[in-house]
């Protein structure tokens, strides 16, 4: 290998101009003063101190007692064999702490995993920041200071359901607040796009790297599920500590979910009430758009079924359902009651 070959290698290896040209020296000619130092390997005077300071904290030379001080080259092989061994700690402490922070791609993109408590809120809040209609949230209370602008201001423009694992005072940042001490999985639902599961232990640590995993759902059959799962088997055992009431209902207002729809109508005596309806025939999934009059609803025991009955104007009646609908005429994207 040539000497300029030998001069990047070792440049490629953490040495600059100087120390690189330093060392060589020192290698061919053994111990040297300083002085000596300089001349030879063409250090600049003023800068050979500083030069040989940094070679000794790398571990390449070392000086010795005796007077005048000479520098001494170590030997290569011992050298290098630390550098390695330094080298080789510091990568797989970069693999381990990376692997932990590591959201793996996936083509499709319906699953993705999360092991980055960062990552993790960061999608939690854009999921609020994007919401159009609805958020469903189960969150614990430590969670919640960061949360609370973001949902305060968005509770303007679309409906929140908050259920907090801990305490019982909490600001009037959503149209229904249920609290309960025992946690279960932190939650996260934007209108049907976007679903977020965490498990309960994943804010308790000050580490950056969840216990466990969480995941992001867009797969709209898990998010169906995980939809089912706040409202049916964990909503009911909250306690209900805020409830936003309202006399008169704003019209027209926008719904997703055929509960709260139903919940409307009944709170509010919105039968009669003109409602346009975008969705889908489940028998034959073509796409239906209509507008008529709300003549009836149904709900049962455990609000597990919910649907409205729809009057066209041309006297045809629809029985129109939410989310997955399968006993309905029609399964509803949007519902929009007007005044």
């Amino acid at each position: 290998m040539e000497e300029g070959e030998l001069k990047a290698l070792l440049k490629e290896l953490g040495l600059n101009k100087y120390e690189v040209n330093a060392y060589l020296t020192l290698i061919k000619q053994g111990p040297l003063t300083a002085g000596d130092l300089a001349s030879l390997s063409k250090v600049p005077q003023p800068r050979i101190y500083d030069v040989v300071r940094s070679l000794m904290s790398k571990g390449f030379v070392a000086i010795t007692s005796e007077r005048p001080k000479k520098i001494v080259p170590l030997d290569p092989e011992k050298v290098f064999d630390e550098m390695e061994k330094g080298y080789l700690k510091k990568v797989e402490l970069a693999k381990k702490e990376l692997k932990a922070m590591y959201t793996p791609h996936e083509s499709r993109r319906e699953v993705i995993v999360v092991k980055s408590k960062t990552t993790l809120e960061n999608y939690i809040t854009e999921a609020i920041k994007n919401a159009q209609y609805h958020l469903s949230l189960a969150i614990p209370s430590q969670l919640l200071e960061k949360l609370a602008p973001f949902l305060k201001a968005k509770n303007k423009e679309v409906t929140i359901d908050l259920f907090l694992y801990g305490k019982k005072e909490v600001p009037k940042i959503a149209d229904k607040i249920k609290v309960r001490e025992v946690e279960d999985p932190t939650i996260v639902i934007q209108d049907k796009n976007l679903g977020i599961y965490a498990p309960p232990e994943a804010f308790k640590s000050k580490e950056q790297t969840i216990r466990g995993y969480a995941l992001i759902i867009m797969d709209k059959n898990l998010l169906f599920m995980l939809d089912r799962y706040f409202y049916h088997a964990l909503w009911p055992t909250g306690e209900l500590v805020y409830k936003k009431k309202e006399k008169r209902i704003k019209l027209p207002k926008s719904y997703i979910h055929i509960r709260a729809l139903v919940e409307d109508i009944r709170d509010h005596n919105l039968i009669g009430s003109e409602i346009e309806v975008h969705g889908k025939f489940v028998k034959t999934q073509e796409p239906v758009h209509l507008i008529g009059r709300i003549v009836d609803f149904f709900e049962n025991e455990g609000k597990v079924i919910s649907n409205i009955t729809v009057e066209t104007k041309d006297g045809k009646r629809y029985v129109v359902g939410g989310w997955n609908a399968s006993l309905e005429d029609i399964e509803a994207e949007i519902m929009i009651v007007k005044d």
